[in-house]
């Protein structure tokens, strides 16, 4: 039988001497089988991500980097191979087999990584975290065996096994450490992509290992942040993988994938890969794509109960959810070693006799355990905010689309308003819940770990401990429950509150003319006060649920302690067992105050997945009531065959067009005349697929334009509003700018057809409006167009000149089929044909001079209009009958009948304008102005001011006494386990008196502590809510009172953006932060002043990384204000874009130009998620820096007490190390919500700006 040690593996004597030393068995099989196991555990895991991606042909470079970690990786198996051949050379001297099997290990080891750095290099991998951890690993257990060799050669041990043992252990740390140093430097990354954009893309994709766990490549940011302010170009390009259209594409996937019947639910999910240059594979695409419709709509039936969006989320980035879960479940795992390591560490610093060296090893050993805590949480929080990011793209994106598709009945019943809050607060609740969502399993896990190892330190003292946290957990799921009802109705009362604003915004004109402003801002109230209300009430369940969970921990140890004390006279509450007890304790505090909430973040995320689910679900137009022919296959260019229409498709809607049969030919002109509400742009709407089809048939031959009554116009410059997004062709453009009678105008012009047009084309006029959106339907050069009054709004002479050079038989239409809606009589003996409309039927057709002998009904219509104003005043009444086209509440209605009066003095209504924009001639909406440097105290003397003084004077009273019935509580346990150390126990009656005295002593603080917290949080909340109502009060205020000019150069969408976000911000976030600043501020300060408390030595460590802390603190907020401002500026863009497409809705569907607005959505989303991930980034680089101070803070706290071991009591030295570990998290929380809230106060100074 082979041994395999001549030594034996552990020598407790040889650990526990002053001059320690390991045994060479154990050096050379645990110390280098560690390594080498990790390795074969996550090589598994590393090849399925490695699996995953693309082999692209810039990988195929080979770098300097790579070539020397080949040589350094060959000449380390060199070594390997030479050890395996000493091992057979005979000698004198008993050589262990380990020794061989260790060697063997590490050269298969060695082979196979020598095909992993190939592998890494073809799937692209810049660093390989595996191994830079491996060589981690190996280059410390190589250090032992050098130690020991030189030792033995420094003993004059002459042995020549020892001399080359020594040289062989040189040459391999040498390797070893060449090798480590290697793996810490990323390859060169010169990828195409990093070509195609002007900011550089994300750093993280392309940096080393070290630098990604260590948040290094977010320090360019921070120090460029700290010297100047950051713009949107200096934040990073997202890669592929991130954008926004990447990840709908992805997303809607699967929702495809989910409404499969069972038939097609056995295709494996994972054929569907995800590239980073093409989303979906044809093939895979393809077989979407050709879902039956019958089995869509069955599956969705049947699978009804399971919600199909959290299915599609989820499924999507199941394997980035997976990561996050496994790395949270060893962070869980590492955070419970501390409190072990510390009742090590209180053990030997009772014993006298053991060696200082022993307890610097403990106090070094906690350190690096609490490190890897902070990488692991770190890395946690930031793999789970990309998911968040993910889903927050994807919720927008996904929400955009399906807007471009709704029907006209879904457009009635879903607002923009409603939309928009869809956009801003439930896609942002989706990105939020996945940063806790793990705490879901982690905090019953963590509950779990804690009160077993608690049972190991008090035994069944913990039964009423236990018992209370059951009675607290159902009690605080029934206040989710209620608070789940009360977030849905106050988003409810949101909607209308956004519904209500964006439809005054938009008749702002009509509400100043009339001088409603007061009686708008009281209906603006009564709703504001209505979700007030309910605010309110959320403020007293959240306060009494965060109490209920904050006061658990210390009403479990108050439990805990008697119940220890008191069930037995031997029972001896002890250092040691007191602050493990008490670390277990603040280890159970973490997820006892996140769970709650993460439960209500679960419940506002499962009341917004019912909102977007039901807006997902809304009605579609129908893109197949209208079939595209070839113009080729077809003489006739529009037929209509026995089809009846109407608005929707609920039965009880009226029809509002019979039994249509028409057929025009290619090339023709065509007029639909008839009374107002007769149904002429009912047609119009049919053949655009606007309107719902009851049965019949329709077909189009060719591309379409469209001319609404109401033009469309974009706030881009005029020429793009022609353009729209077609190449520019400098001749036909010419032509059109003629033809539509624009050249006049662009010579007015500040910067001609450069000029910025405002939003809703407000520095134009009705007629110039118009003809704009005539000029762009020419410019396309489509087949067919639909005129739906297109000279309404211009005077007679400019429309005669419209209709000779653009309409008529001799415009630049000529040979392209027009059909034109009009109430003039001037052009129709002009038209090849009249189809006469009324009542939703037609009820005649044929030329002029037919239907003026045959027809009464053109003879009554032309007696109707009068001759003098022929095409001028019918606009009133073509804006009437479009009510039912484009739905408009009655605001927009009157809205509309006051643009048409401006109409009529076209002229005299640009100069004053034009005026106003002569400073910048081609901007018309200003720029949103964006604040830099830190905020002002101005700003939070406004929020404070809000909150009423006597308010905020009652918080801070009650937050003082906090903090001194905090440091009572603690200082006094402190006391009673070294008091009870310092007695005799020869007296049991004695010292059971003294203990029950300390008890009820302890007890009694921790219930002041309570009350007075719950106390200071409640008081907290209601001044939260009085803030609330008064800066909503103030900038409806501000807003309607406002003057005209502000709105011309002002975006809807901007506005609206200080309404929805930034009040949820002062409603919400700012609340929230504020709550969470006490509550840190509380613990901080404590943990401080228990330091100096514990040794006036604390100060000396404090004051360096005092001064590191300080400097650390500015750099970072410098850079995040601005980021977070420019985090809302980005956001302004994408609801102002959403408005305005909104607008435009029938225009995009009838240019089929959807993909393009799609594609700008998508770049307005990916200029915010790039300001958003630059945000969190530097929140982790933050976090990540100040937990390496505080872990510094813990080691000096720990040392020093190890050194101070005779002049510090044991109560003290645990209550010291046990404050320390607490700072650990309490630095980084503290900079993190005083940062969120500085962050956070920008929606005070938005609001104030306004």
């Amino acid at each position: 039988m082979i041994r395999l040690c001549t030594t034996s593996l552990w020598d407790k004597n040889a650990t526990h001497s002053s001059y320690p030393y390991l045994t060479e068995c154990f050096r050379n099989t645990i110390l280098q089988w560690v390594p080498i196991s990790i390795f074969w555990l996550i090589l598994p895991l590393w090849l399925f991500v490695l699996n995953r991606r693309q082999i692209k042909s810039q990988s195929l470079i080979v770098s300097r980097l790579f070539i020397n970690k080949m040589i350094l990786t060959c000449l380390f198996i060199f070594l390997q191979l030479i050890h395996i051949i000493n091992y057979f050379v005979p000698s004198t001297e008993v050589k262990d087999f380990v020794y061989l099997f260790t060697r063997i290990l590490y050269l298969i080891t060695t082979i196979c990584i020598l095909w992993l750095i190939n592998y890494d290099r073809l799937k692209n991998i810049f660093s390989s975290g595996l191994l830079f951890i491996y060589w981690l690993l190996v280059l410390l257990a190589t250090i032992p065996d050098l130690i020991d060799y030189s030792i033995k050669i420094y003993q004059q041990i002459q042995s020549l096994s020892w001399w080359i043992k020594f040289i062989a252990a040189c040459l391999q740390f040498c390797v070893v450490l060449c090798l480590f140093i290697a793996n810490c430097f990323a390859e060169k990354y010169n990828a195409p992509e990093a070509t195609l954009h002007e900011r550089p893309l994300v750093p993280e994709f392309y940096a080393s290992f070290p630098s990604r766990i260590l948040y290094s490549w977010v320090t360019p940011l921070i120090l460029k942040g700290y010297r100047k302010p950051l713009t949107e170009k200096d934040c990073w390009e997202l890669p592929m993988s991130e954008r926004t259209a990447t990840v709908v594409d992805q997303v809607r996937n699967y929702m495809k994938c989910w409404k499969l019947n069972t038939q097609y639910e056995k295709i494996s999910m994972k054929k569907i890969q995800i590239l980073d240059s093409n989303p979906l594979e044809d093939e895979h695409r393809n077989l979407l794509n050709n879902i039956p419709t019958v089995d869509v709509k069955q599956s969705s039936s049947k699978n009804r109960k399971t919600s199909m969006f959290w299915y599609a989320l989820f499924c999507a980035y199941k394997e980035e959810i997976f990561i996050g879960a496994v790395i949270k479940l060893v962070h869980d795992i590492l955070q419970f070693s501390g409190p072990m390591i510390l009742k090590l560490l209180l053990k030997d610093f009772t014993d006298l006799n053991k060696p200082k060296w022993l307890g610097v090893f403990y106090a070094s050993l906690l350190s690096i355990v609490v490190f890897c805590q902070i990488i692991l949480l770190r890395a946690y929080f930031h793999c789970q905010f990309l998911v968040g990011l993910r889903f927050r793209s994807a919720i927008t994106g996904l929400i955009y689309r399906k807007s471009l598709k709704l029907s006209n009945a879904s457009k009635q019943e879903t607002t923009t308003g409603e939309i928009v809050n869809l956009m801003a607060i439930d896609a942002s609740r989706f990105a939020e819940v996945t940063q806790h969502i793990h705490v879901l399993w982690s905090g019953p896990f963590q509950l779990l770990i804690a009160l077993i190892l608690l049972y190991r330190e008090m035994k069944f003292s913990i039964i009423p401990g236990v018992t209370l946290l059951f009675i607290m957990i159902p009690t605080n799921l029934y206040l989710h429950r209620i608070q789940k009802k009360l977030t849905f109705k106050q988003m409810k009362i949101k909607d209308q509150r956004i519904k209500m604003m964006n439809e005054i915004l938009n008749g702002i004109r009509v509400l100043k003319l009339y001088a409603w402003e007061v009686a708008f801002i009281r209906s603006i109230t009564r709703i504001r006060d209505e979700e007030l209300g309910y605010i309110r009430k959320k403020a007293i369940l959240t306060a009494i649920s965060n109490i209920l969970w904050t006061f658990t921990p210390i009403l479990v140890g108050i439990l805990t302690f008697a119940t220890y004390v008191l069930s037995s006279d031997t029972n001896i509450l002890t250092a040691d067992k007191a602050f493990v007890s008490l670390a277990l304790f603040n280890l159970l505090r973490s997820p006892l105050v996140v769970f709650p909430n993460v439960m209500t973040n679960v419940v506002e995320a499962r009341v917004s997945n019912k909102r977007i689910e039901n807006f997902l679900n809304n009605e579609e137009i129908d893109e197949d009531a209208v079939d595209k022919i070839s113009m080729d296959s077809n003489k006739y260019a529009v037929k209509i065959e026995n089809s009846s229409f109407r608005w929707s498709n609920l039965v009880d809607d009226p029809i509002i067009l019979k039994n249509i049969n028409m057929q025009i030919e290619q090339g023709s002109l065509i007029a639909f005349i008839g009374m107002v509400g007769s149904g002429k742009s009912s047609i119009l709407a049919a053949l655009l697929g606007e309107i719902n089809k009851v049965h019949g048939h329709v077909s189009i031959s060719g591309t379409i334009a469209y001319v609404p009554q109401t033009a469309w116009i974009m706030n881009t410059t005029l020429k793009e509003n022609i353009l729209f997004g077609r190449d520019f062709d400098r001749h036909l453009y010419n032509r059109v700018i003629e033809a539509c009678a624009l050249k006049q105008d662009l010579d007015m012009l500040p910067a001609n057809d450069e000029t910025e047009i405002g939003e809703k084309g407000i520095n134009l006029s009705g007629g110039q409006r118009q003809r704009v959106s005539l000029a762009r339907a020419l410019y396309s050069n489509a087949d067919i167009f639909l005129l739906d009054d297109p000279l309404s709004a211009v005077d007679a002479h400019v429309g005669a000149h419209i209709f000779k050079n653009v309409i008529g038989p001799k415009g630049l239409l000529y040979g392209k089929t027009r059909l034109l809606v009009t109430h003039g009589i001037s052009h129709l003996s002009k038209c090849d044909d009249i189809i006469v409309v009324s009542q939703g039927e037609i009820i005649d057709h044929g030329s002029y001079n037919d239907l003026m002998i045959r027809s009464s009904i053109l003879q009554d219509f032309v007696n109707s209009v009068p001759t003098s104003h022929d095409e001028g005043y019918q606009r009133q009444a073509s804006d009437l009958e479009s009510s039912k086209s484009i739905p408009t509440t009655p605001l927009e209605l009157i809205a509309n009948l006051f643009e048409s009066i401006e109409h009529d003095t076209q002229q005299n209504e640009l100069q004053p304008i034009l005026n106003e924009i002569a400073e910048e001639k081609r901007k018309t909406i200003e720029k949103e102005f964006v604040q830099t440097g830190s905020v002002k105290l101005n700003i939070f003397f406004i929020y404070i001011r809000s909150c009423k003084l006597f308010m905020v004077g009652l918080v801070m009273i009650f937050f003082g006494l906090t903090i001194c019935a905090s440091l009572s509580t603690n200082i006094w346990l402190s006391k009673w386990t070294d008091t009870v150390k310092s007695k005799t126990l020869t007296n049991n009656t004695s010292s059971r008196s003294n203990q029950i005295y300390y008890m009820n002593i302890y007890s009694i603080l921790g219930l002041i502590q309570g009350f007075l917290s719950f106390t200071m949080q409640l008081i907290q909340k209601f001044a939260s809510y009085i803030a609330g109502r008064k800066l909503h009060w103030m900038i409806l205020i501000g807003i309607l009172h406002a003057p005209s000019s502000f709105f011309d150069t002002t975006p809807i969408g901007r506005i609206i953006n200080r309404f929805s976000k930034d009040i949820d911000a002062v409603d919400s976030t700012l609340p929230n932060g504020f709550s969470q600043s006490l509550t840190v501020f509380i613990t901080v300060i404590a943990t401080l002043i228990i330091l100096i408390y514990g040794s006036w030595f604390a100060l000396i460590e404090l004051l360096p990384l005092a001064c590191l802390f300080i400097y650390i603190q500015r750099v970072y907020v410098s850079s995040s204000r601005q980021l977070r401002r420019l985090d809302s500026i980005t956001r302004s863009s994408i609801y102002a874009n959403f408005s305005e497409t909104i607008q435009g809705l029938t225009s995009i569907r009838a240019y089929q130009a959807q993909q393009r607005f799609i594609d700008l959505s998508d770049k307005f989303m990916d200029r915010n998620q790039s300001c958003h991930l630059a945000s969190s980034v530097a929140n982790r680089w933050l976090g990540l820096r100040l937990e390496m101070i505080a872990n510094l803070l813990t080691l000096f706290t720990a040392i020093t007490a190890v050194f101070m071991r005779d002049r510090l009591t044991a109560g003290t030295v645990g209550l010291m190390i046990t404050f320390a570990l607490q700072i650990t998290h309490s630095l980084n929380m503290l900079v993190r919500v005083s940062s969120d809230v500085e962050t956070n106060i920008v929606s005070v100074e938005r609001i104030d700006e306004y």
